[in-house]
């Protein structure tokens, strides 16, 4: 266990993640902060905090963080060395920063660091604590060792991350690089460590504590080896079980217990912004992901996977932007707008450059699809929509006309590949991506694409099966976990393309009121309506419908 904790707690940088690490410990042993990080002049201070020491007397405990081993240049170079921040502390944070009552208690200065102490600062160290240690004054080196073991002791007990859960975890770290892992044991690791209900309120921010410290493990273990994409479905695991133990209880009605849980969703947009960093330079490049493919078809799964992980990365700025603008903060918000112009642009670049982004080969690609014209629509992308609306309806016909090809009804990669290939002959009689299609048509007003959609059912004399699936109330009892749009919800069938879009409309607008029951479920009510395209898209599930067709008005 303390293995794992000191790996991840090395790869922690200093401003953010190992001084709210050190402030976890403080608070887990009983520890008051008094001052937390933040920018500026601090006369040496990152961490100002009060409670009871191990001796069990009351004291003030000023913590100066840094980030890996303490090494000569690190000690006594620079305005941010070691020994100016011990001597800022000392000479100026205790004399202006403390009140009068706080002054009177026994001090303690801590050097603390995701590093060690090395051999050649030692008797730096030891020289510099003996010289200005006082009455009511002391010094401690907390090194990685050192807090380690208070993770362990006071976040981590054995209770909490018992042997099977480490099993677990060195598990999915030692198969992540595997291109086809299905993080298999990262998902049991979740599932048994929210196992049961909790009631309390301690119990569970340990759990949900915990559930941090395995994804951020995970995440930087990715990010240091190159393959963060795992990550990302790791994320979705941990962000869709975590919504619904907590939503199974009832816990939601706590702020506290809001404020935990948007901590994991900022650690999923960290790590979909990460990955964003590393692959987006591809995007602007023609034909950039064949190069990751063994052939034509590979090359098309690659680029519908990207839409759809983009589309969602894309949608999670936009859930951001609108928490800080309904929150009345415009300079926050406009941070994640053009986060979210950026990764739109981008996504509008991967569409460009890679031509199989108009020849989807599933009916499943609306998967990617929904979640993409979504977050393009939102952002204000509607001429770039209604260029992809129409060449994706073109591709999609001229496959059926020159190459007998239609996207399949069922995913099976066999059949695919016979398909396309043209050993078999396709037999396709339903489709739900024409539907989605035709909805977009109405939605942008491309009459164009419409009438290029009608062309497209005649091809199959008219006996191609339009339909789409609705939820219904009994949906939220699933829509969280696999299956979800097998096991509920109806499918309209038989959905009629009329000659005017304005017919085809208006049969949307009275859908909506008569099928729109996702308004009624709690992840609405919560405010994480982002829920829905996280589980469509880890779940490999319909989308739902309202979050196009909303856009109809």
């Amino acid at each position: 266990m303390n293995f794992l904790t000191s790996e991840y707690i090395a790869l922690l940088k200093e401003d953010g993640e190992l001084d709210a690490l050190l402030i976890d410990i403080l608070i887990s042993r009983g520890i008051t902060p008094i001052s937390k990080p933040q920018k500026g002049r601090q006369y040496g201070v990152d961490i100002a905090a009060i409670g009871n020491d191990t001796d069990g007397i009351k004291k003030i405990f000023l913590i100066t963080v840094k980030q890996g081993n303490i090494r000569r240049s690190v000690w006594d170079t620079g305005p941010n060395s070691v020994r100016q921040s011990l001597n800022d502390i000392r000479e100026t944070f205790i004399n202006i920063s403390l009140t009068s009552s706080q002054k009177k208690l026994p001090k303690k200065i801590i050097l603390a660091t995701n590093g060690e102490l090395e051999q050649t600062t030692q008797v730096s160290w030891a020289q510099y604590t003996e010289t200005y240690k006082a009455n009511n004054l002391e010094y401690q080196f907390w090194g990685i060792d050192d807090i380690s073991k208070m993770v362990s002791d006071n976040l981590l007990s054995e209770r909490l991350f018992n042997s099977e859960m480490r099993l677990l975890l060195k598990r999915t770290l030692a198969f992540l690089e595997l291109k086809d892992y299905d993080l298999n044991h990262f998902k049991k690791l979740v599932d048994l460590i929210l196992d049961k209900p909790i009631k309390t309120k301690k119990p569970l921010l340990k759990r949900l504590k915990l559930l941090q410290i395995c994804l951020n493990i995970v995440f930087k273990w990715a990010e240091d080896n190159g393959y963060i994409k795992s990550a990302i479905y790791a994320a979705d695991k941990t962000i869709l079980k975590t919504f619904e133990w907590l939503n199974e209880q009832g816990h939601f009605k706590e702020k506290y217990v809001h404020l935990e849980f948007y901590e994991i969703h900022i650690l999923r947009r960290r790590i979909g912004i990460a990955y964003f960093k590393k692959v987006s330079g591809h995007y602007y490049i023609e034909h950039s992901l064949q190069r990751y493919s063994r052939n034509q078809i590979e090359y098309s799964l690659t680029v519908w996977e990207e839409i759809g992980i983009l589309a969602n990365i894309g949608l999670t700025e936009i859930k951001h932007y609108q928490y800080h603008y309904d929150s009345k903060a415009p300079d926050a918000a406009s941070i994640y707008h053009e986060a979210a112009i950026t990764i739109a642009e981008a996504l509008i670049e991967l569409i460009n450059k890679n031509p199989p982004s108009h020849y989807p080969l599933y009916d499943d690609h609306i998967i990617d699809i929904a979640p993409a014209f979504q977050f393009l629509y939102s952002i204000g992308f509607k001429e770039q929509c209604v260029k992809w609306l129409r060449t994706l309806v073109v591709g999609i016909h001229d496959s059926q006309l020159l190459k007998d090809f239609f996207p399949l009804f069922r995913a099976n990669y066999e059949n695919l590949v016979d398909y396309y290939v043209g050993t078999k002959k396709q037999d396709e009689k339903s489709s739900m991506l024409l539907t989605l299609l035709a909805d977009w048509s109405a939605i942008l007003n491309s009459t164009e694409a419409y009438s290029d959609l009608k062309k497209i059912v005649e091809l199959f004399k008219n006996k191609l099966n339009l339909q789409i699936w609705f939820p219904k109330p009994e949906t939220e009892n699933f829509y969280l976990s696999n299956d979800y749009s097998r096991k509920s919800g109806k499918v309209k069938h038989s959905i009629n393309l009329y000659d005017s879009l304005d017919d085809y409309k208006k049969e949307i607008e009275d859908e909506i009121k008569l099928f729109t029951v996702e308004k009624d479920f709690s992840a609405v009510k919560i405010g994480y309506d982002l829920i829905f395209t996280i589980t469509s898209g880890y779940h490999r599930e319909l989308p739902f419908p309202i979050f196009w067709r909303r856009f109809i008005k």
